[in-house]
């Protein structure tokens, strides 16, 4: 009785039900937002006295933080890593940065829930209540957020064949992660297989755009917050004690760091490089692949070249998949096929 069915005997809840799991979700997290934060991490610091400088006119990239030491990521005393497309979502916030990125969940998952309806639904309510995704946001915050967000608002607005405006989420998107660099190789041969020169323009004004005055503010520290500090800070081994008792550093130089070896950057950078040709070689200009593939490469990207892969960096393959997951039993409307101005 609570059931529909799909096409193929994909057995999905009924509206009723999905709509009921996506507003749990979302009371789960304002309850949370009532109550003292579970946890309080480094980059709650950040965040706070980032949106202050901001509102008083002053360069986040050339601040000063002060921060717990027991909390503080070694090499990061002064350093304010995030893009500058974060402040969309974190200054409305103010003094919570978790409000801001509890809209990014919001925002994930209406996006899901419109992409596919009835699939997307089901998908956009299990990230709502995927126990990580709610801490991400209330707790152990997670700053892609508002990356995740205008990733998701992107690919809804391709899937209806808004290519320009899909490339100008996608372009807010760069300017919010360094994390959703590595979906620019993928989007690009998704859109040169369809034909479609227009929109990563838009995705490069965009993101350019908005970078842009915070670079010129202040050049140096910019660049060395924001790019220069990821590869200057110390690599953690696989295990260590941290703030919150065991830490894991699952990336590659980590693992390696345990036996005792490491690769340079540039051996790195060869590794992901190769990875990424495969992808391209493999490129198709349907949606599918434009999903798996950002989800593959940002994953293998990071888990190669960071020298601290955190949890946290594998929410953004997470919605990715969801959105792939979306399109799979029955396929969903190609925007190759659409007609867009665009082309």
């Amino acid at each position: 009785m609570g059931e529909a069915h799909s096409g193929r005997g994909w057995r999905l809840p009924a509206p009723g039900l999905v709509l009921a799991a996506l507003a749990a979700g979302i009371a789960i997290r304002a309850l949370l937002l009532a109550l003292p934060p579970l946890f309080v991490t480094d980059v709650a610091y950040y965040n706070v006295q980032a949106v202050g400088y901001i509102l008083r006119g002053v360069d986040p990239y050339g601040a000063s933080y002060s921060v717990p030491a027991a909390l503080q990521t070694p090499g990061a005393a002064n350093v304010f890593a995030y893009l500058p497309g974060v402040f969309v979502f974190l200054v409305p916030g103010g003094a919570d940065a978790r409000v801001g990125l509890v809209a990014c969940d919001v925002v994930a998952a209406v996006s899901l829930l419109l992409f596919r309806p009835g699939r997307g639904g089901q998908l956009g309510a299990l990230f709502l209540l995927f126990p990580p995704a709610v801490l991400f946001s209330t707790s152990f915050l997670n700053d892609s957020l508002p990356s995740i967000a205008f990733v998701a608002v992107a690919l809804l607005l391709e899937s209806r064949g808004r290519r320009l405006f899909a490339a100008g989420a996608l372009g807010l998107a760069l300017a919010s992660s360094q994390e959703a660099w590595f979906i620019l190789p993928v989007y690009l041969a998704y859109s040169f297989r369809n034909r479609s020169y227009a929109p990563p323009l838009v995705t490069l004004a965009v993101g350019g755009a908005t970078l842009a005055p915070f670079a010129a503010w202040g050049p140096a520290a910019f660049v060395s917050n924001t790019l220069l500090f990821q590869f200057q800070r110390p690599v953690a081994p696989l295990f260590s004690a941290g703030p919150f008792g065991l830490s894991v550093n699952p990336s590659l130089q980590g693992m390696l760091l345990g036996v005792g070896a490491a690769l340079p950057l540039a051996a790195r950078g060869a590794v992901a490089a190769a990875f990424l040709a495969y992808l391209l070689w493999r490129s198709k200009g349907a949606m599918s692949y434009l999903a798996w593939g950002s989800a593959a490469s940002v994953a293998v990207s990071l888990f190669v070249l960071a020298g601290n892969f955190y949890w946290s960096y594998l929410e953004l393959p997470f919605v990715l998949l969801l959105f792939w997951v979306a399109l799979r039993p029955e396929g969903a409307a190609d925007p190759s096929t659409l007609k867009d101005a665009a082309r």
